[in-house]
């Protein structure tokens, strides 16, 4: 490689250049990331927002009973739901990459 280091006006030769392979398989890592990571944090806001009215609820004598089971179903169905996001997206993941190394 060069001896002194890449900047702006360094250009890239084409045996400097990644493989199409490479970056695509970078490009699916980096999407299966994002979706991952993205799924977490929506996740995460989902239950701080629902667990607002649930809250007010759980404090009303006559409807705190119900409510708490209804958050319990709630929670739980939107954590099975995120987390089938999560492991759906990996899987995906895995098999496009295992799908790039066979190309």
């Amino acid at each position: 490689m060069n001896d002194h280091p890449l900047d702006l006006y360094t250009p890239v030769t084409r045996l400097d250049a990644p493989s199409p392979r490479v970056e695509l398989k970078g490009l699916a890592a980096l999407v299966t990331d994002a979706v991952v990571h993205g799924a977490s944090a929506i996740e995460r806001v989902h239950l701080a927002v629902s667990s607002r009215p649930f809250d007010v609820l759980e404090r009303i004598p006559v409807t705190a009973a119900p409510a708490g089971v209804v958050r319990m179903v709630h929670d739980l169905s939107t954590r099975l739901g995120y987390a089938s996001v999560r492991a759906i997206t990996r899987g995906v993941g895995r098999a496009v990459d295992a799908a790039l190394d066979v190309v």
